[in-house]
Parts: structure tokens; C-alpha cells; sequence
């Protein structure tokens, strides 16, 4: 019999109202619509599981984790004059376990299930595939649309995920404590204060600080060819000891290692190009109110920050630099993106209309991790999509060195690479 048979478990607490979406979470539904599947708003995580796996344990735990959080019990349903709402009735996981050979190469075994479209309007908007790899080895898949995830919940998920396994093997009820904070009264505050923000004053303030700035970077290295959202991932070389090093000069000049890399970054476009400001798209999730914290959900809002750097500067200017465009940027959260390019006449397109360049902090769980017998190892990204011609990803806390992302085809042999390495001897300079 399964380890996962007879376990008590909470009931799912009674459905809320349907809300509309948030100004986020239009934008991604548009983006959709228009390419399903290849949007490039599909999260992709996958690990590496080696030990006495149990598969129906798990299949129930996913069960107790969509109990838990709202965002996995979400569908999209449109009303009759074609705008999206959002209700939370769903209780179906989408689950599969199959076999694949020994040695099968990871991006064949995440293949379709990583740009699959979802069906919005049944749900569940999320998927999980496992994998027999081997006697005592699984392949975990865990696919969310971000129409309900961002990038701080991926660790949410995994935790809860781990504890509801632990449960479901010792056959006892998951002990997950009612949130303070429900996903649902976080959109309907949500909601009010983008109806705040988009007062026209706010918007102008907003959009201000946009409209003599240089919106498009163009280095030599960048072709002029149209090269699709699939991207690939390229590590700055930073070795563990010059990270550390970094986090505490970060310490030292009393900044975040995410504000100093985002003035170092605009140093290296502007050393690029002499060009001696940038904006780059930068996605903030709502998580200053403690209450948030175990919350899965799109939380997130897009803010364009302007770093004004001088290209023959000193590295520590690119630093103060960065942290003061990002709280400068932060002042605006609430006010979407969309409404900011409106009010300066950016035409809309498939990519960005404010800017083709990007940094965003990636939260998701890395490295190696031994529970319940089990040795969990999540496995580098897969399956990734970009609107942007170049990115900055940052782990959080800085844990491990930060990628680039570009689209794939979109730049010249070795331009990227040498961005890299340039890149990381603007951080040892620090």
C-alpha cells in the first residue's frame, strides 16, 4: 500500500469571489494570447532527485500543496465582452510519471512539457512531470505559468512541497499554519493601489524620469536579425571567494549586492557604448510585508530604472549610482508598466516597449540538498524565454555568480563571453 494512503488533511477553505487581474498579470495574459506556449512567461524548475523516491507520496503531496496555496487552485475565465477574471476552483494536479533511458539529456526529458500551452480557462495553470531515470534517480519537473508564480515563490513551493512529502511518508497531516496574509486579499489590495497609482499625476511623475533617456542599447556584437524568445544562459566567471568579497564591500558602501550590480551593469553598457545612461526593465516582487513571504502568487511589478553612470568613472561611483536608481525606481512601483509607456507614446510590439535591456533577481532554490533520505540537486535552467536583448539574473543574496541571458542567434560569436568576463572585473574592481 502507498505511504501516501489515509493521511488527514485540512479541507481547502471555501472559494473566493473572482477578482479582475493585476496590471502584471494583464500584461502576461495579453502576451498569451498572442503566442500560447512561447510567451515566454512559463517557469520552468528542475531537480535532480537521487534515492527511494516514492511516487505516490509525492503525486499526494502535490495534492496538500495546491490545498495550501491559492495561486495553484487558479484558472482564468473571460466574461463576454473578453476581460479575464480570475477564480480559484480548481482541484485537479496535473501529474505524470514515466520512464526515460539512462543518460536521456535533460532539455529532451523537459522537451514539450516546458512551452506546452496551458489551458487558462479549465486550469490548473501549473504542471509537474517525474522521471525515472534509474533504480534509486528521478527527474523532477515542476512547470507554473507565471500568471500565478514569480520568482520568490519557486522557493515557497519547494519548501512547501518538502514538508507535505515528509508528512505524506510519515503518514501524518502536513503542519503548514495558515497564512496571516491570503493571495486573494493581497490582489484586492493590490488592485486598489494600482487604481491609486494610475492617476494621471502619478503616471507623469512616473514617466518623467523616461522621456530624454536612451531607451535601446545597440553594442557592436548585436545583429540587426530577428532571433526568437528561446535564450541561453551564460555565467559571469566569479569565483566563490570574490563573491564574498563583494557582498561585504557591498556591506562597506551600505547597499545591496542587487542595487551595486545594477549601477555595474549600466557601467559596462556605458563603457560599450559612451553612452552614460540606461534603462533596464527590472521586476520587484512585493515582499517588504512579512506576511507575504509564504505566499506563491504573481506578486510583481515591472519598473523601468534609469542608472545615470559616467563611463571613465570609478567602479564605487557605478555602485552609489545603481542604489539610488533603484530606490528612485521603487518610489513608483505600484504604477504599471503599461500605463508609464503609454504616456510616452511608445507604440506597442512583441518585445519591451521601454527598453531591450533587463536585471532581475532569481529567487529559486540552487545547489544541493539532502532531505528525507532524499539528495535534491536543482539542475540549471531549461526551456527559458526572453523579451530582452541582453539580462542580468542575480541569485538572490548573491549566492552564486549572476548569468547573462540572451536570446539565442541574437548577438556574434564570443561577444557575449567577452561581456561576461568584462563584467566580472568590474566586480573585482569593487
Amino acid at each position: 500500500m502507498s505511504s501516501a494512503a489515509s493521511v488527514p488533511v485540512s479541507p481547502v477553505s471555501p472559494v473566493p469571489a473572482a477578482l479582475p487581474l493585476t496590471a502584471t498579470q494583464e500584461g502576461i495574459w495579453l502576451a498569451e494570447l498572442l503566442e500560447p506556449g512561447e510567451s515566454g512567461y512559463h517557469d520552468t524548475a528542475v531537480s535532480r532527485v537521487v534515492g527511494e523516491l516514492d511516487p505516490d507520496a509525492l503525486r499526494a503531496a502535490l495534492s496538500d500543496v495546491q490545498r495550501h496555496h491559492e495561486a495553484l487552485r487558479c484558472r482564468l475565465v473571460t466574461t463576454d465582452d473578453g476581460v479575464p477574471t480570475q477564480v480559484f476552483d480548481v482541484d485537479a494536479v496535473d501529474w505524470s510519471y514515466r520512464e526515460a533511458a539512462p543518460g536521456t539529456p535533460v532539455e529532451r526529458l523537459v522537451g514539450l512539457d516546458s512551452s506546452e500551452p496551458f489551458d487558462l480557462a479549465e486550469g490548473p495553470l501549473w504542471r509537474v512531470r517525474l522521471i525515472r531515470t534509474g533504480p534509486a534517480e528521478h527527474v523532477l519537473i515542476v512547470v507554473t505559468h507565471h500568471l500565478v508564480t514569480d520568482g520568490w515563490s519557486h522557493g515557497v513551493f519547494l519548501r512547501t512541497l518538502l514538508a507535505c512529502y515528509l508528512a505524506r511518508t510519515q503518514q501524518v497531516g502536513p503542519a503548514l499554519p495558515a497564512p496571516a496574509l491570503s493571495y486573494h486579499d493581497w490582489i484586492v489590495d493590490k488592485l486598489r493601489r494600482e487604481r491609486d497609482a494610475r492617476h494621471p499625476e502619478r503616471v507623469r511623475e512616473a514617466a518623467a524620469r523616461l522621456v530624454d533617456a536612451p531607451r535601446r542599447w545597440a553594442p557592436a556584437g548585436l545583429t540587426d536579425g530577428v532571433a526568437g524568445r528561446r535564450a541561453t544562459l551564460l555565467p559571469v566567471p566569479l569565483p566563490a571567494p570574490r563573491i564574498a568579497d563583494f557582498r561585504q564591500s557591498c556591506r562597506a558602501l551600505h547597499t545591496t549586492p542587487y542595487m551595486a550590480l545594477a549601477g555595474l551593469f549600466a557601467l559596462l553598457l556605458a563603457r560599450r557604448t559612451g553612452t552614460g545612461e540606461v534603462v533596464v526593465a527590472a521586476p520587484v516582487a512585493h515582499r517588504a510585508d512579512p506576511r507575504t513571504a509564504p505566499l506563491m502568487g504573481c506578486m510583481i511589478d515591472v519598473v523601468p530604472v534609469r542608472v545615470e553612470v559616467d563611463p571613465a568613472g570609478p567602479v564605487r561611483d557605478a555602485v552609489v549610482a545603481g542604489r539610488a536608481a533603484t530606490v528612485a525606481a521603487l518610489r513608483h512601483l505600484d504604477v504599471p508598466y503599461r500605463e508609464i509607456s503609454r504616456a510616452l507614446r511608445v507604440p506597442p510590439g512583441d518585445a519591451d516597449p521601454l527598453t531591450n535591456l533587463s536585471l532581475e533577481e532569481f529567487n529559486a532554490p540552487m545547489g544541493t540538498h539532502r532531505f528525507a533520505g532524499l539528495e535534491i540537486e536543482a539542475l540549471p535552467r531549461v526551456g527559458l524565454r526572453t523579451r530582452h536583448d541582453l539580462s542580468l539574473s542575480v541569485p538572490a543574496g548573491l549566492s552564486q555568480p549572476p548569468e547573462l541571458l540572451v536570446p539565442a542567434g541574437r548577438w556574434r560569436p564570443g561577444t557575449v563571453a567577452a561581456l561576461a568576463e568584462e563584467f566580472a572585473e568590474l566586480v573585482a574592481e569593487v
